[in-house]
């Protein structure tokens, strides 16, 4: 009898007191993989993640471990997410100290006309896109178009045509006149208009005017970071100064400096 009033009175305090749980969320852990050696993201090739294509746009930005979590990977590099912007939109590549680049997918097809959790680095596509996705976009081998900047003038040359020659006369004598000699041609050139300032070859970046700087130097990912992205071509700054100079891609394997002007 004792036994059974024990086992009711157990059975009716599990059913008045309710379970309780506690769920303990964790951040998630830095990553440890980067890829600053990596070929394909020394030369900005697009990654392929979730059966689409994402390409290398935006400033990087730093690791958050409460907000980004490991979705993938990529030749071996983890591929991160954050869980605060729309699902497939965004992936984050690990760098050294804990920078993270972000790669876009391009708003085509089923996502024409619309937008992000933010605004996209890319144009978007008013109507779906009827062509495949573009190839991966190669290291660049010439500065971007210069807004500003005076470029090589050559002048035009105007030959003015020579008189036309009058043929001799033939004479009953069986003496030939002689020809007449040839007229010089002439040459005349234009020059170009005074500059109105002498500032040279300038960038607008950031709604500032940036000037050159100096010669190119060699680009190489331990001396180099991206900063931002200019007309479609990666920003550089350097890692081992804080000065307001700014590196631009001028042809394969170099970047060309340029200073903010005061």
């Amino acid at each position: 009898m004792r036994r059974v009033f024990a086992s009711l009175l157990l059975t009716s305090l599990i059913a008045v007191v309710p379970a309780t749980a506690q769920i303990q969320s964790r951040p998630t852990d830095a990553p440890i993989v980067t890829a600053d050696n990596e070929s394909w993201y020394i030369n900005r090739e697009p990654v392929q993640f979730a059966g689409e294509v994402y390409y290398p746009a935006g400033a990087a930005v730093f690791f958050s471990g409460n907000t980004m979590v490991r979705s993938g990977h990529y030749n071996g590099v983890p591929l991160y997410t954050d869980t605060t912007l729309e699902p497939f939109s965004v992936v984050y590549v690990p760098l050294e100290r804990g920078i993270m680049q972000p790669y876009e997918r391009r708003r085509q097809g089923g996502l024409a006309g619309t937008t992000a959790s933010r605004a996209p680095s890319f144009p978007v596509s008013a109507t779906a896109a009827t062509t495949p996705l573009p190839q991966a976009p190669t290291a660049p081998t010439a500065p971007p178009a210069t807004i500003g900047a005076i470029g090589v003038y050559t002048p035009e040359r105007t030959v003015a045509t020579s008189a036309a020659r009058i043929p001799p006369p033939v004479g009953t004598s069986g003496l030939v006149a002689a020809a007449p000699a040839p007229t010089r041609k002439t040459l005349t050139m234009t020059t170009v208009a005074r500059p109105a300032t002498n500032d040279g070859v300038w960038i607008g970046y950031l709604g500032e005017k940036w000037v050159s700087a100096g010669a190119a130097l060699p680009l190489t990912p331990a001396r180099f970071r991206v900063v931002g992205n200019y007309d479609g071509f990666p920003v550089f700054a350097r890692r081992d100064t804080s000065e307001q100079v700014i590196y631009v891609p001028t042809r394969e394997g170099l970047v060309a400096p340029y200073r903010l002007k005061q």
